[in-house]
């Protein structure tokens, strides 16, 4: 089982999950990177910012059933519904500020 730190509520590294896939998504012409992350008291998962250890998005158990259990499917479709909410734009410029 592989593991991957993610960050707290304080956006230190100190919380210790279960790395479930990792995926690389293009916004606005950047490539950033994803883990999709298990923590022991989620049921499902997350998607989590590489770089920074921040939680993006959570995903949903219907999501986990319509993918298939494959959490890199279910963690870009997941992403890709957040863009689509929030706007590419927006998203994109959260995603720098956290690398910064």
């Amino acid at each position: 089982m592989a593991t991957f730190m993610v960050a707290d509520a304080d956006g230190k590294r100190t919380l210790e999950a279960e790395q479930l896939a990792t995926f690389a998504h293009y916004t606005q012409g950047v490539q950033y990177r994803f883990v999709v992350t298990k923590l022991p008291h989620e049921h499902v998962g997350s998607v989590t910012h590489r770089a920074s250890g921040s939680k993006v998005c959570s995903l949903t158990v219907n999501g986990m059933l319509a993918a298939l259990n494959d959490a890199k499917v279910a963690g870009e479709a997941e992403l890709t519904k957040l863009i689509a909410r929030h706007g590419e734009a927006r998203v994109a410029s959260v995603l720098r500020a956290a690398e910064a």
